[in-house]
């Protein structure tokens, strides 16, 4: 991790320690787990592995040096100017990875990105991180590339954006719902309203008492 105090001033560093409901959530995961007997089948290069493993990692209370790949590249880069960031675009296992450092909003990490992106920010020690979520390999493909600390901050940000995702479209499916059983509703007392009436009064018939009267008016009036 690099903590370089020239990009430090633009953006807050989250000091806050969430082990306690990172371990919660772990718990909760390894007892799902459990329940559905899938224990040892887990692909060790799975996201979920993955994000086990960060997750132990942050729990254990140690911190990585700065020895990581994107960590290395930046000491590497020249350092910006005001107006003149500076730019490295490089392929990593098959993954097109572009990194800027800027002067005025700091260092930025681009992973992959495919033809209709849905991108997630993700703040790190190293810079800004934008990850495509709709292009999740080349992400799975970069993992290696940073420390510990950054690659559970990544993931536990990915698992966030789909969970807030998910719950919403449960609502929304709630609301569609609520609407369609609210139109049902009117269109059953509209036929029950329908099925009181008469036959008669369905389609207008009127009576002969009715039709006597409607003479008698025309005849007055014809008369006068």
């Amino acid at each position: 991790m690099i903590y370089n105090d020239r990009y430090l001033g633009y953006r807050t560093l989250d000091t806050t320690n969430r082990t306690a409901e990172q371990l919660a959530k772990q718990t909760r995961m390894t007892d799902k787990l459990k329940k559905a007997n899938a224990q040892g089948a887990v692909d060790p290069d799975s996201f979920a592995s993955k994000l086990k493993q960060a997750d132990e990692y942050a729990a254990s209370g140690e911190h990585h040096c700065a020895d990581d790949s994107i960590g290395i590249m930046l000491r590497q880069m020249d350092e910006p100017t005001a107006g003149n960031p500076v730019t490295k675009d490089f392929w990593h296992n098959g993954a097109h990875v572009s990194i800027c450092k800027d002067a005025m909003y700091g260092n930025s990490i681009t992973i992959g990105g495919s033809s209709n992106p849905d991108w997630i920010h993700v703040d790190t020690s190293v810079g800004t991180v934008h990850v495509d979520l709709n292009d999740m390999t080349s992400l799975m493909k970069c993992l290696d590339l940073f420390s510990p600390e950054d690659l559970n901050a990544i993931l536990r940000k990915i698992q966030e954006v789909k969970q807030a995702r998910e719950a919403m479209n449960q609502i929304d499916r709630m609301q569609d719902e609520l609407v369609k059983n609210g139109r049902d509703q009117e269109k059953d007392e509209g036929e029950s309203d329908g099925a009181g009436q008469s036959v008669g009064e369905a389609v207008g018939v009127v009576s002969a008492e009715e039709m006597r009267g409607i003479e008698e008016k025309r005849e007055k009036k014809f008369i006068g």
